[in-house]
């Protein structure tokens, strides 16, 4: 090859470079970051919606026959941790967690979920009329015949216009978290019930309830199962029932779910 084909390939080869960058780019995700059995990254909405808050998510991509875990998984695995102090013009970013389901991990029963998962994002701008850079700092778990920690840097500067291809994405994970009612509606939906080992909970609202999650305060665990009646038992797995409990009930229904605030006595 003569030196002047050389320079002509070198050439063309410089024309080219912006045209693949601008080919691979992708305005609407950030560079997937990849572990060991998962991959990671962040995707957006088209534009903000009302108020100037952003639609965006964590997708977090998981290998078969691996799980990841829900902000409270129980007696064991790690939740998922955000961190975007990092970020530029952002006054907050608060994580969504569609409804897990409970797995059982090596005999432990666990919440969390068994295929890939977006974390919804209401990202609030400092300044609505400039953009938003997101830069994550993600801690997970992703378990398997393992369960290997996870981490994972994450930038995207948020689209202020165009057409996202993960609008259906997100909206589809939007849906799958509860929606969060207060106590006087919390009475209409749930009936609980002292009983020998715990309580009962019984769903009085409208669909099947499929699964139920308690989270408490330290030092208590309550574990749940469903019982024989169609309702569900919840036993303490740690703490004294010796005081009213205040707690936050997760219900799984066959479309989405509800969140309440729940109070054992």
């Amino acid at each position: 090859m003569t030196k002047r084909r050389i320079a002509e390939l070198a050439a063309c080869a410089l024309l080219a470079l912006p045209l693949l960058c601008a080919a691979r780019a992708e305005p609407f995700a950030s560079e997937p970051a990849r572990a060991t059995r998962s991959t990671a990254r962040l995707i957006a909405n088209s534009a903000p919606g009302a108020g100037g808050v952003y639609h965006a998510g964590v997708e977090i991509a998981l290998d078969p026959k691996t799980i990841t875990y829900w902000r409270q998984p129980g007696d064991s695995g790690a939740p998922p941790v955000f961190d975007f102090s990092g970020s530029e013009n952002l006054a907050s970013a608060e994580p969504l967690y569609p409804v897990p389901k409970h797995l059982d991990e090596a005999g432990m029963i666990v919440a969390g979920y068994d295929e890939s998962v977006v974390f919804p994002l209401r990202v609030t701008p400092a300044d609505a009329g400039k953009p938003v850079v997101l830069r994550l700092a993600l801690d997970y778990a992703a378990c398997g015949d393992m369960c290997l920690p996870a981490k994972a840097k994450l930038s995207l500067a948020l689209p202020m216009s165009g057409a996202s291809p993960y609008a259906e994405r997100l909206a589809g994970a939007e849906a799958r978290v509860p929606e969060r009612v207060g106590e006087a509606q919390a009475r209409a939906l749930v009936a609980v019930a002292k009983n020998a080992d715990g309580w009962t909970l019984r769903f009085l609202g409208k669909g099947k309830a499929e699964d139920v999650f308690v989270e408490a305060p330290e030092p208590y665990i309550i574990d749940v199962l469903r019982d024989e009646a169609g309702g569900f038992s919840l036993k303490l797995g740690a703490g004294e029932r010796d005081r009213p409990i205040g707690a936050r009930a997760t219900i799984r229904l066959e479309k989405g779910g509800v969140e309440l605030p729940l109070r054992l006595e």
